[in-house]
């Protein structure tokens, strides 16, 4: 029997993949969206309407599901919703919460004190308790950056021009993956729930370093190098003002996780479930091939 998941937010940068993943897969689906969202989705998933501030409302759009997949933008979305997703589904008995991820690995000593995964270090500690006393489980999807999105938004590796700027370099190593691959690790947790049942599971579809990426681009431009240790120093100042920019700050405490020494943005090889899920590491020409794109 095909497990029946609700997938929290499929719009957005990784939601879209998600649901493609998940409908490819088999997997029956509701899609959980605002009750004023004029959104269209596949024609093969549900469309549950919700109010994010009623417990109740989630409640009734999560009744009879196995498994909960939450793709909204921590952050953006205030945390209290995080939790009231997770409360709802143990509400209504659900048994897997993976919960949104998707990025740097947040459970790492060096990135969890980065002010910016602050929210998603709470949702941790609060699955881990929750999962003692309740029959939810949950798996944290740690994925590294969005290949595919970072090429075509110029973040993780800027071509706009005229220069591009390295940071640290340009030489450390990162593991990354692309949307869809970000959609297979949710469906390998979906299909593996006792091997990855309250565990923090890594997934890559490639370990590459800025100057590789910038060889495989193609393009012949000058370069910059930019130190990740100034950026964070600039993402502190930007939140000591009295009222901090998001957009001075965010993005320059991801770029230290990413790129910065010792923030655990190489996975450990052996902690990958690449194998156990059945995805593939991307080959050189399949790398030109998004830059392409």
């Amino acid at each position: 029997m095909s497990l029946k998941v609700a997938l929290v937010g499929a719009s957005g940068n990784i939601g879209p993949a998600v649901l493609k993943e998940l409908l490819t897969a088999g997997f029956e689906v509701t899609v959980l969206t605002r009750q004023d969202s004029n959104r269209t989705f596949d024609s093969r998933a549900q469309v549950a309407k919700v109010d994010y501030e009623s417990f109740d409302s989630l409640k009734t759009a999560m009744s009879g599901h196995d498994a909960v997949v939450n793709t909204l933008n921590v952050g953006a979305v205030p945390k209290a919703i995080h939790l009231r997703l997770i409360d709802a589904a143990i509400a209504t008995g659900v048994k897997r919460f993976i919960p949104s991820e998707f990025g740097c690995d947040t459970t790492h000593p060096k990135t969890s004190k980065l002010p910016i995964y602050g929210d998603k270090v709470s949702i941790q500690e609060y699955l881990k308790n929750v999962s003692q006393d309740s029959g939810l489980s949950y798996s944290l999807l740690i994925t590294g950056p969005f290949l595919d999105w970072g090429i075509e938004k110029n973040f993780i590796l800027n071509l706009s021009g005229p220069v591009v700027p390295l940071y640290d370099g340009g030489d450390n190593r990162f593991s990354t993956t692309t949307l869809s691959g970000v959609g297979k690790g949710v469906v390998g947790i979906l299909k593996n729930l006792d091997a990855t049942k309250n565990s923090t599971i890594y997934v890559n579809e490639a370990r590459v370093t800025q100057k590789e990426l910038l060889e495989l681009s193609g393009k012949s431009m000058e370069t910059k190098v930019v130190r990740t240790t100034d950026l964070e120093q600039e993402a502190f100042a930007e939140l000591a003002k009295p009222s901090p920019n998001p957009a001075n700050f965010a993005v320059k405490f991801i770029l230290r996780a990413i790129f910065g020494e010792g923030f655990g943005s190489l996975f450990d090889a052996g902690k990958v479930y690449n194998d156990l899920f059945g995805l593939k590491t991307l080959s050189k020409e399949e790398i030109r091939g998004l830059f392409a794109k």
